[in-house]
């Protein structure tokens, strides 16, 4: 096989079109594809370009040497996306090179890239209707939100910590358009400012030390078409700032260490606990990206709020318990929820899952009694009022938990969230080291 024939196959096996020309726009290369997808004749090759692209953008890289990079176009009636490069031999510009893909193409891959978000879990689980609560302040919430997920503006979810910024998200996002789409969480505050750009933009081959061989998509190209929750917005770095605010802008990505241009379709839901106007006047957040967001705004109510939900809440959360085969509660003393009611829960929604969790793993029986309550309520208001009771406190938990798993240190370990390791060195601190099961 001679070298012309070995190009020319070679060219052929590509799935994008390529076409090259001379310095003096004559075509010296063109392969299936590009002859297929720009209706070109077989026998192109020695005639100018212009004779059947009037105007070619090729002539402008002949004569200025810059490589365009995901120009969109459409020809013969369907939309291509291209990439244009001089080819340069010691240091003078001897021709030019085109590349481009049919965008169906592209919108293909991204149909395996979403089957790939579906199969790994990455879609929204809770609709509104799943939220809980009978409130005046929850049943607004979830008029706004249902009010906004029949819109596509940006939306930004603010409220404490635990008041389910989250949960709202899912909700809005399933009561879309977008609801067969992806829905991608992503905690802003969770990874650091270089890991958090690879994760949200993607990078290319060989990109930096230790990148995924073949590249990686980033979370907005996974999220075409759907949803992408930025959680804690409020802890991006101000150069992660500004390259969300071009993607806001552009709705395009660009890869680190890459040049193709990815258009990308995604609506963003931002959440935050802080105070963003006060962090913008304090130069910790960009006004222009704040007004990119805070399109529709939505607050949500603290648990101390709507102390009427408490009740709904804890039966709630029992049944997620039971489901699990973790343990199953029949009956709830009715004074637990007066209990209950009475602690201000800064931790909202969140903190109370956690107590009454231990409870249910803890009753030992199917009934819920007022005692069992009364234990953690306590535990947590003298956890707070200092830093010896709190140690005190912990002792008595974890002494407690190991009496009621009959000293089995593994699975106590399980009950208070902590791994072997932290049990043992807390035991040991106690002095009660002994021998670990």
């Amino acid at each position: 096989m001679n070298s012309s024939i070995h190009i020319q196959a070679i060219l052929d096996a590509s799935h994008d079109g390529i076409i090259a020309v001379d310095r003096d726009s004559t075509v010296i290369w063109v392969n299936k594809n590009a002859i297929e997808i720009l209706g070109l004749p077989a026998d192109i090759v020695g005639e100018k370009i212009t004779r059947y692209i009037p105007n070619s953008d090729m002539l402008r890289i002949l004569a200025t040497g810059k490589k365009e990079i995901g120009d969109i176009a459409t020809v013969l009636n369907r939309q291509i996306i291209i990439n244009r490069l001089s080819i340069v031999v010691d240091g003078e510009i001897v021709g030019a090179v085109s590349t481009f893909k049919e965008i169906t193409d592209i919108q293909k891959m991204e149909m395996r890239i979403r089957k790939h978000c579906m199969e790994s879990g990455l879609e929204a689980k809770y609709r509104l209707e799943d939220i809980v609560g009978r409130s005046a302040a929850i049943r607004e919430a979830k008029a706004w939100a249902a009010t906004f997920g029949k819109t596509e503006a940006t939306v930004l979810i603010t409220g404490e910590t635990g008041t389910g910024k989250e949960l709202f998200a899912q909700g809005i996002h399933l009561g879309s358009q977008r609801a067969a789409g992806p829905f991608i969480a992503v905690n802003c505050a969770a990874l650091p400012g270089n890991l958090l750009e690879s994760e949200l933009f993607g990078y290319e081959d060989g990109a930096f030390t230790g990148a995924r061989r073949g590249g990686k998509p980033g979370l907005f190209e996974l999220a075409h078409g759907g949803t992408l929750f930025l959680d804690e917005i409020g802890e991006l770095s101000l150069p992660i700032q500004a390259l969300l605010l071009r993607v806001l802008q552009e709705k395009k990505v660009r890869r680190i260490g890459g040049e193709r241009i990815v258009p990308v379709d995604v609506r963003i839901i931002a959440a935050t606990n802080r105070d963003l106007e006060q962090q913008i006047a304090s130069g910790q957040f960009r006004s222009d990206l704040y007004y990119r967001l805070n399109v529709l705004t939505l607050e949500l109510p603290p648990l101390r709020e709507r102390k009427e939900d408490i009740p709904d809440l804890v039966w709630s959360i029992i049944h997620e318990v039971g489901e699990r085969g973790d343990k199953r509660i029949r009956d709830v003393d009715p004074a637990i929820f007066a209990l209950l009611q009475r602690h201000d829960w800064p931790g909202n929604v969140r903190e109370l899952r956690n107590v009454v969790e231990r409870m249910v793993l803890l009753c030992q029986s199917d009934r819920l009694d007022a005692s069992d309550a009364d234990y953690f309520v306590r535990k947590m208001q003298r956890a707070r009022s200092g830093p010896q009771s709190g140690a005190s406190d912990e002792e008595m938990l974890i002494r407690k938990v190991l009496e009621e798993t009959k000293g089995n240190r593994v699975e106590a370990a399980k009950l208070l969230g902590m791994d072997r390791t932290t049990l043992w060195r807390k035991l040991k601190k106690f002095g009660d080291g002994g021998t670990r099961r």
